[in-house]
């Protein structure tokens, strides 16, 4: 599965993005994703090094195709309160993590159009913004996703 409960975190107290890419890393780790936590972070700030992830529209997607990655995974973070995050003319209040192995094909690049085809439509984001539990974010994604699994 490329996104379970366990990777889902609503509601969370993350004060910067340093805090919301850790959380990621171990949303990720915890679901068996990664190989190596520390070597996914630091592919994830390789990635931001090149481009801010940041989405605009309060939403973020730090992601990075690595070696330190077993297989694909996607985090789901709602933070609790708005957070800078650099790129973007708006603070960040979602966040998407992605994990892609080196070996993976394009698959990263499929979990990324995939959700920036859904977020041009404003019903979707706000859905996302308003979303109460687990089971009903899953069932959004995998709607969203239909097959990327």
């Amino acid at each position: 599965m490329l996104i379970t409960k366990e990777m889902i975190s609503i509601n969370a107290d993350l004060k910067n993005k340093d805090e919301v890419i850790l959380h990621s890393a171990e949303l990720m780790n915890t679901a068996g994703k990664l190989h190596d936590k520390a070597a996914y972070i630091q592919g994830v700030y390789d990635r931001e090094a090149e481009i801010s992830t940041n989405l605009g529209d309060g939403i973020a997607m730090p992601h990075a195709r690595c070696a330190a990655v077993k297989e694909p995974g996607l985090t789901f973070i709602r933070l609790k309160e708005e957070i800078p995050w650099e790129g973007g003319d708006q603070p960040i209040k979602l966040v998407f993590g992605i994990a892609a192995p080196e070996t993976g094909g394009d698959i990263h690049l499929r979990i990324l159009a995939t959700l920036a085809r859904k977020l041009i439509y404003d019903d979707f984001k706000q859905k996302l913004f308003a979303i109460e539990s687990e089971e009903e974010l899953l069932q959004l994604i995998s709607e969203a996703t239909g097959g990327l699994e």
